[in-house]
């Protein structure tokens, strides 16, 4: 069985103690968060063929990275590093410092463990096309010889009530325009972020959005 660590929430950045008592306890306890039926997990070596941890700060839990290997867990990261302007990413860590941490992992313990991700990709009046190729390049250059792949996704805008009310009280607040463009815009940046990903030796992925993935 292989977990997700999760999707939820960030767990390295905020539950990191949480977890490694979860691990010496041996299970842990989930909540559906649809019917609210609690089950129980085993977490225990036996039962676990890998950890997957979604972060966009793995600082909190690079040392329990340590732990981890050494109680015989599988692991890999996915670090989320978009270097968006604070009015999109109000709370997250500078991109340098998360590019640094996502590095060390890489460095430590194999490009395998570390997958960068460029995700959600949203469309705004200072996120716009041009943008995304730069900012994408940055940080791609910054990564290379480091990693080999990199997982992007379109944001899902109108398939989520919440993220359509949080855009609009963010760009209220910050005076920018959202929008989500057609399938064919989005196609052509993924083709253009997967020629960059390329030349930096990375395999680009799509996540959940197969009409996406640029033909080689």
């Amino acid at each position: 069985m292989i977990i997700s660590a999760s999707r939820r929430t960030d767990i390295p950045a905020f539950y990191g103690d949480w977890f490694l008592n979860r691990l010496e306890a041996g299970y842990c306890k989930i909540v559906n968060p649809y019917n609210e039926k609690v089950s129980t997990v085993s977490i225990k070596r036996e039962d676990v063929a890998g950890f997957v941890f979604w972060t966009k700060n793995l600082v909190p839990f690079t040392n329990k990275l340590e732990t981890i290997r050494q109680m015989g867990y599988p692991f890999y990261v996915l670090y989320t590093i978009n270097k968006y302007p604070e009015a999109l990413e109000p709370n997250v860590v500078p991109a340098e410092h998360s590019i640094k941490c996502l590095k060390d992992v890489a460095d430590k313990y194999g490009p395998r463990a570390a997958v960068w991700r460029y995700d959600p990709i949203i469309f705004t009046s200072i996120t716009q096309r041009d943008f995304h190729i730069q900012n994408f390049e940055e940080i791609a250059k910054e990564l290379d010889g480091s990693i080999d792949e990199v997982v992007i996704s379109f944001a899902q805008i109108h398939n989520y009530k919440t993220v359509v009310t949080n855009l609009n009280f963010a760009s209220n607040v910050h005076g920018f325009a959202w929008e989500d463009p057609s399938s064919e815009i989005k196609l052509e940046l993924a083709k253009e972020l997967f020629d960059i990903a390329k030349s930096y030796n990375m395999k680009l992925n799509i996540c959940c959005q197969p009409e996406f993935t640029p033909l080689e």
